[in-house]
């Protein structure tokens, strides 16, 4: 079949447009807020918990999978705080007599999704079975490779974690009514929970990494890039007056 130029240029313009109306934004949101509670045996605990969101534009869509996640305190080595019960980057809340405010709350994880289906408040950390840790997720702390105590160290290089079952669509987008401070579309995916004991605040802001999502079962995967970008106050706290002016990685 012959294709005479004009059709050519009109092929490849709707090829582009396509691709150019992808539904991810490549903003994660972070929400950073104070925390205290107790720990299994009545043991205090407070500190500074960041919980990341990635931010879409269709409540359509459902994220599969993080890859390629570095952190921007990496090289600090930071020390996360995991509770007695509930140990370890997978989400791993025991429930019962087992179940604390910590972790529930405070316990640091990493998630593709949360059972919630408006975020109009902090996700509680669920029981294990629906998302999980690559192979290549590592820690940077003295520890690396633990991840079973209360003093775990960050997610490695090029971390990745997974939804287990792709059919239970718990990566679903939904509609949050968070107010990160900003403007944005209100349609997120909650993607993990970092927790600090003793801290007074800090910044995961500048973190990139990479995402598949689809819009359901038995549709095509889309990939993307992402940039963690800073809640108000975040610059100062940190002296990142650089990251102000970032814009979107294509």
């Amino acid at each position: 079949m012959h294709m005479n130029n004009t059709s050519m240029l009109a092929i490849a313009t709707t090829i582009l447009a396509s691709a150019a109306s992808a539904d991810m934004t490549g903003r994660a949101l972070e929400m950073g807020y104070g925390w205290s509670g107790e720990d299994f045996g009545g043991t205090a605990v407070s500190g500074y918990v960041v919980d990341l969101y990635l931010e879409f534009d269709s409540m359509d869509d459902v994220l599969l999978n993080i890859y390629n996640y570095n952190a921007i305190n990496q090289a600090d080595s930071p020390t996360y705080f995991q509770g007695t019960t509930a140990a370890g980057w997978n989400p791993n809340e025991q429930g019962g007599i087992f179940t604390t405010d910590v972790s529930l709350g405070f316990d640091s994880f990493i998630s593709i999704g949360d059972t919630q289906p408006v975020l109009t408040s902090i996700p509680a950390q669920m029981a294990g079975g629906y998302s999980a840790i690559d192979p290549n997720f590592g820690q940077t702390a003295p520890d690396a490779g633990d991840g079973g105590n209360n003093n775990a160290g960050g997610p490695g290089y090029n971390a990745g974690w997974y939804t287990l079952n792709p059919n239970n669509e718990l990566g679903s987008a939904a509609e949050s009514f968070l107010d990160f401070g900003y403007e944005n579309t209100g349609i997120m995916v909650f993607i993990g929970r970092f927790s600090l004991a003793g801290s007074d605040g800090f910044s995961l802001a500048g973190g990139e990494g990479n995402a598949t999502y689809n819009q359901g079962v038995g549709t095509d995967p889309a990939q993307e890039s992402f940039v963690v970008v800073p809640a108000p106050g975040a610059l100062a706290l940190l002296g990142l007056a650089g990251l102000a002016g970032r814009r979107r990685r294509k």
